[in-house]
Parts: C-alpha cells; sequence; structure tokens
C-alpha cells in the first residue's frame, strides 16, 4: 500500500473515532463544575484514629480518571436534638463520600514512625442524590440512600497513556471550538 493511502486511512481512523465513538460536547457557563476531586484521609497514631479528613476539590483537567459509574450506598447517622434538615443533610453526604471512598476508592498509605495515613481518592459527577432518608425515633438514627456517578483514580502505572489520551481529546477539542 503506497504511504500516502496509509496516512490518510490512519487520518481517517482516528477522526471517526473522534466523531462517533466519543462525540464532543460542549459546556456552558451556567452548567456548573462537571467533576470533583475527593480524598479522604484518615490519620492515625500508635494504632488509634486521631482524626479524618474529607477533601473537594473542583476537577475538570483531571484525566486520571477512567470511566465513571453509578454507585449507591446506604448508611446510618445518628441524630442529635434540634438539628435542621440541611445539617442532617450535609452529615449524610459527608458520611456517604467516605463510605463510597473507603470501599471503592484508591487507596494509599503513607506510614512516619508511629504515625499513618490511609488516603481514599476518586473523583465524582455531582449531584450526589439522597435517594432514602428516614428517622427511626426508637434508635434516634437516620437511615439514608445515596446515589452518584463515581470514578476511582487510575492506578499510577496509568497516568501516563491517560494524560496522553486527555491532551488528544483537549487538542481535538480546541480544534472544533476554533470552528465553531
Amino acid at each position: 500500500m503506497p504511504e500516502y493511502y496509509k496516512y490518510l486511512l490512519t487520518y481517517t481512523m482516528v477522526m471517526v473515532q473522534f466523531f462517533f465513538i466519543a462525540p464532543i460536547s460542549t459546556i456552558n457557563a451556567d452548567e456548573g463544575i462537571g467533576k470533583y476531586y475527593v480524598r479522604y484521609d484518615v490519620k492515625s497514631s500508635k494504632n488509634r484514629i486521631k482524626n479524618d479528613n474529607l477533601l473537594m476539590v473542583p476537577a475538570e483537567n483531571d484525566f486520571r480518571a477512567e470511566k465513571f459509574y453509578r454507585i449507591s450506598t446506604s448508611g446510618v447517622i445518628s441524630a442529635t436534638p434540634g438539628e435542621s434538615k440541611t445539617s442532617i443533610e450535609k452529615r449524610i453526604r459527608e458520611n456517604s463520600l467516605k463510605t463510597i471512598l473507603a470501599n471503592k476508592g484508591l487507596k494509599s498509605v503513607k506510614t512516619k514512625d508511629y504515625d499513618t495515613v490511609i488516603s481514599y481518592e476518586g473523583i465524582i459527577i455531582p449531584p450526589l442524590i439522597i435517594l432514602k432518608n428516614t428517622y427511626h425515633e426508637d434508635q434516634n438514627k437516620h437511615f439514608y440512600e445515596v446515589q452518584i456517578e463515581f470514578c476511582p483514580i487510575a492506578f499510577p502505572d496509568k497516568w501516563k497513556t491517560l494524560n496522553i489520551k486527555h491532551k488528544i481529546k483537549q487538542i481535538f477539542y480546541d480544534f472544533f471550538q476554533l470552528l465553531k
């Protein structure tokens, strides 16, 4: 096969992939932030949990996510007298994110002397939907079920490949934005 036809065939296959397999969608200003990087750190010292921290920041250009899927989780939080509905929903959201990250997120462990930090990482697409929130007076607890789009962070050995894919998609996206 002549060199020109090989080049043309390669170019055509790449363009078909971007037009039909992975369509490009534009983001409007009123849509808000599409993805959030979420990390849950649990710090322990001498085999006792000292504190935990939930971090959530915008992650629009984070390339470390491969495939999102809808995930559900359920749990229980204790109720406090006179607590507002918004405060309860906030605690439900935080607790459910911690549960999802601990069960499905990328886990990493850092140790120094007797201190250990276990980190769970992932990316979410809001909103976090509270499907069920029921209060049981006899137990003084809220039982809940939530659902969200989630993707654990890919292992570091895949980051280079995912970064190249992300850059190629960004180049084509920028090119098509010029044509609009």
